[in-house]
């Protein structure tokens, strides 16, 4: 064939407008189409994105709602433990002399020193004890005076270890004196239990 036989039969003009035509057809009918699967394949994958956060906030919730419970339940014990229902006399003394004995404290005595006020306490009372469960309990206080013979740095040491008993301790007074070389101490210190004194 001829190449100006294109031209001449208009075969060309023909090619080229049918090459039009399909153009035009595809930007009229695909690429909206396109337009909107890649609209749609952006919003599936925010909703993933979102759904992906929601999930992760609601298991960071479940989560905090169990340590927060846990926390709470550590608390509480550590409190019952702290702060018992009773005098419990006869472990606190035990305590006490416990620790007397690992600070080896002469001439140790401990005698009940009276409440001055013979009733118990609201429970913002003591310091740095956390407040009483249940609301209508009382704090009740219970006053004791430590005498023993020591060092400076063993009664520094006993007054140290007074806040790490499993017993909730208060120091109200510290009284020294200097005695045939040696020093003498006294130590007042308060015990806090809940329930009626």
């Amino acid at each position: 064939m001829r190449p100006d036989i294109w031209k001449k039969e208009g075969i060309l003009s023909l090619a080229l407008g049918l090459l039009g035509l399909a153009a035009a057809s595809y930007f009229l009918l695909f690429v909206p189409e396109l337009r909107e699967i890649h609209g749609l394949k952006a919003e599936i994958a925010r909703k993933n994105a979102e759904a992906s956060e929601a999930m992760t906030l609601r298991a960071k919730v479940a989560e905090s709602r169990t340590g927060e419970g846990e926390r709470w339940d550590r608390r509480l014990r550590s409190w019952e433990e702290r702060v018992p229902a009773t005098k419990d006399t006869d472990r606190l003394l035990a305590e006490i002399a416990s620790l007397a004995v690992r600070h080896n404290l002469k001439s140790f005595g401990l005698t009940a020193a009276a409440d001055p006020s013979g009733q118990g306490v609201p429970p913002q009372e003591p310091a740095g004890g956390a407040p009483a469960p249940g609301g209508p309990e009382r704090l009740s206080e219970m006053r004791y005076e430590i005498t023993f013979l020591s060092t400076y740095k063993e009664l520094a040491e006993f007054l140290d270890d007074i806040p790490r008993m499993r017993r909730l301790l208060t120091v109200r007074s510290v009284t020294i004196k200097e005695k045939s070389g040696s020093m003498a101490a006294a130590v007042e210190i308060s015990a806090w239990h809940r329930g009626t004194p």
